[in-house]
This record gives structure tokens, sequence and C-alpha cells, in this order.
């Protein structure tokens, strides 16, 4: 690279962490070349939610322009979180973020989202390749880029991998064999319009209120599902955590059955507002989409230090972590602003970029087993509620939504950049920033009913909390 010439930086993946890292990139004065084979923007999925700790880079994009976009489409009219059990008791209520707290919070269908920070990249000017497959990283004091389907080559600087949960960039630029375990759970998922006819259908009116988005949580064994109305209630979500042992693919187009649905929901004894919701959403909006561990990795970067996964490529969450879209913006953002301050040294960035999100983001990653078994494994009740008033919450401590990343990375730079060049000495968890927090207050006593089942067996990771 000349000394006049912007850094060209090789994103791979259009998601959400590959679109903010090119749009951060852009911003900073690189020349970022997003690989995506997909041929647009995704209008996959169902819901999903940004708190302050990744809301707050949407909203620092073009004088808030695409913030308040972002709010335009979402669940901004609920106020509270209700949790309930199977038998449909009230269980507790918790402020509904994006109804209390309009900056930097947003929540609405991820199609929709992603097509607003999608139209803002080329808005901006990032130069994006749609339908093009890569197939082969290239890591080399040669070359280094992607080779995609068909051959051709698109080489550049640094390369960061946003490839998703079943990332070939692992194996290519890390060394490592695919680890994939199957979580024992999979998601049932739906987003569909309401028309005025379904609006009136009894079962269905417990969740309409004038002038109101509804939200609400439902717990039991071995299962929990949220059920979201937004827009009037012209718009509709529900997804449904469940016991799952078929070999169904890792994929956001595997459709389900109404009648699977049914089953899991007698199964479980959920109540009869969720039969209600299941029989009026249009049979092909039903998804069926297995949730796959992974075991976390002992770096994110390769060998040269010139190309690191990031987002689900290098730590793919459960939902129950509420924090998987989160933690990639941060990624986005962080790596972005450590290419920008080393001046070229691509290996001093990405080290210090690891370092700065190692520790942060393997705490919230694995907690998303341990908070789903909080939600599955005892007979929640009012009483066992009011013993254990921290353990049926949302997972969005503080010390998580408060994190502003810009201000983390310009705290800790110029510190850890020396730690880098002077050659300290430490493993990566050592070396790395504290994570910031932990889970504590969610655990339930030892003495309480154990769960029914073993979960399954993880190799934990030592991190720096």
């Amino acid at each position: 690279m000349g000394s006049s010439e912007p850094l060209r930086v090789v994103i791979v993946g259009a998601g959400f962490c590959g679109l903010t890292a090119a749009i951060e990139c852009k911003l900073r004065g690189m020349h970022p070349i997003l690989v995506e084979a997909y041929p647009g923007a995704s209008s996959h999925g169902d819901l999903l939610d940004f708190v302050r700790n990744a809301g707050r880079v949407f909203e620092s994009w073009a004088g808030g322009k695409v913030g308040r976009r972002l709010t335009e489409v979402g669940v901004n009219a609920a106020k509270v979180l209700g949790f309930y059990n199977a038998d449909n008791q009230l269980l507790r209520e918790e402020d509904w973020p994006q109804g209390t707290d309009f900056q930097h919070v947003y929540a609405g269908h991820r199609g929709e989202m992603h097509e607003i920070v999608y139209e803002y990249a080329k808005e901006i000017g990032v130069e994006m390749q749609f339908s093009k497959r890569v197939e082969q990283y290239l890591d080399t004091d040669q070359e280094r880029g992607v080779v995609v389907q068909g051959g051709e080559k698109i080489l550049g600087d640094v390369v960061l991998a946003c490839d998703g949960p079943r990332s070939i960039a692992r194996e290519q630029l890390l060394n490592l064999a695919e680890s994939k375990v199957n979580s024992g759970y999979a998601i049932f998922r739906a987003h569909f319009n309401f028309d005025d006819e379904l609006r009136q259908r009894p079962g269905i009116q417990e969740m309409i209120r004038k002038g109101e988005d509804s939200v609400r949580c439902w717990v039991g064994r071995d299962m929990h599902g949220f059920i979201y109305t937004w827009k009037n209630s012209q718009d509709c979500a529900w997804v449904l955590t469940h016991k799952d042992e078929t070999d169904i693919a890792e994929s956001w187009s595997e459709s389900a059955k109404r009648e699977d649905v049914l089953k899991h929901l007698e199964k479980s004894r959920f109540p009869d507002i969720w039969r209600e919701f299941v029989m009026v959403t249009p049979e092909d909006r039903l998804i069926d989409y297995k949730l796959v561990w992974r075991d976390p990795l002992a770096t994110w970067l390769s060998s040269s230090k010139k190309c690191a996964v990031m987002g689900d490529a290098a730590h793919c969450h459960l939902p129950t972590s509420a924090q998987g879209a989160c933690q990639a913006v941060e990624d986005a953002v962080a790596v972005a602003m450590c290419l920008q301050k080393s001046q070229g040294d691509v290996p001093l960035a990405l080290q210090v970029f690891e370092r700065i999100r190692f520790n942060r983001s393997h705490v919230i990653h694995q907690a998303s087993i341990s908070t789903r078994n909080i939600y599955h494994k005892y007979d929640w009740t009012p009483e066992f509620v009011d013993k254990h008033p921290e353990s049926l919450v949302l997972p969005l401590f503080p010390w998580i939504t408060d994190y502003n990343v810009f201000e983390e990375v310009e705290k800790h730079y110029d510190h850890l950049a020396t730690d880098v060049k002077s050659g300290k000495q430490g493993t990566l968890e050592e070396l790395a920033l504290p994570a910031g927090g932990s889970y504590d207050s969610m655990e339930v006593a030892e003495s309480e009913p154990q769960p029914l089942t073993e979960p399954v067996a993880l190799v934990p990771v030592p991190v720096m909390v």
C-alpha cells in the first residue's frame, strides 16, 4: 500500500457486522470492499433489536438520520415486557427498552432494518460486490483477499471475515475444523402482517392495544417464546425456542410445519394464546432454525495478523444472550477505529482490536447457554419469581448496555498498542481488557430443583471479568 493510498479492506459478508465495518472504514478514509453471496440487502429474519451499546453507533451516522429511520419502523410504542409462565400467569413486568429509552435503542423487522443500514452504505459510496460467493481466502505475502465463485480474485491489505456462523474463514484462515455442536434446541420463527379480520379474533385481541405495541415472553420447561405486535398492530412476529432432536439445516429458509409447532406447544402445555397466533400465521412464513453452538475461539486472527474473523464467525451467540447483533456491531466499530489509528500497521491494529473485544465478547457469548437454562429448567411461578427476582430478566445489565465502543477504543488503544509492540507476555485472556461484568445475579441457588436434563457439555474458556 502506497503512503497516499487508502487502506483496502476486504470485508466478507453484508450482514450487520460487515455493513457496519464497511461504513465505519469508509467514514474513516479507508477503501472497504464488501463481498456478499446474496444479490442485495437481505430480507431474511423476523424481529431483531439493538440496545444502547450498538444503537449509539447507528445514531452517530448522518447526524442521527439513520437512527431516526430505524425508529420509524420499530417496536417503540410498547411500555413493558411481560413475563408469563405456561399457565399464562403474569410473573413480572419490566420496562421495554425500546419504549422507555428512545435514544440509541431500536427493534424491528430484521429485513427492514438491514435495508436502512444498506441504503446508508450506498449513500456514502461503500463499494459493494453482490452475488459473489467466497470460495477461498488468501493470506500470503503475495496476495491477501478472497477468491469468489468463478475464479475472480478480490485483493486488499486486510481481510475481515464477517461470514456468519457457517464461516469458512475459521478453517481457511485460522486452520480450525468445524466445531459446531447441536445445542439440543431449535427456534420456530415467523413474521407476518395482520389484517382487520385477524385483529378481531378473541385470542389475538389480547395482544392488541390501541396506540401501543405489545411484547410478551412465556417461559416453561424446555421452551420459551416471545410474541410481538407493532406498527399499530399491523406487524406480528413470534419466536419459540424448543427442544430439537432432528437434523434440520442451519438455514434461514428451512420451512416448518404448523402441526409440528402445535405439537411442541401441546407437549410443553403452553397457553391457548400461542395456538391462536400459530393458527393465524401463514404456513409459508414458518421457519425452523437450528440453534447450533460453536466453541469459543482461542484467537480471531490469522497467523499473519492481517486477517480477522468477526461477529458470528468469531462468537455465534444463542438468542438468549440478547446481544448477538450488538456484539457484532461493537466488533465492526472497534476494528475500523484500530485500523485508522494504526496508520497502516495492520498486524498492530488487529492485535489491539482483539485485545479490546476478546474477554467482553466471550463472557456474553457463554452466558447465552446459562440464560437459556434459567428460563427452561425451573417451574416458574409468581412465588418463585419473588424468591429470585433477578433471575427471570432480559440479561441487559448496565455493564453491557452502557458500554460505549467509541470511548473504549479511544481510552485503551495506545496502552494496548504499547503492549503489542513491546511483546508483553501472557495468554490472550490475560492481555485483553476485562469483560467488565458478569451474570452472577441471575443464578438460582443450588438448593433449588435441579435441571431435568444436563446441558450440552461445553469446554469453558477462562476470561477476565
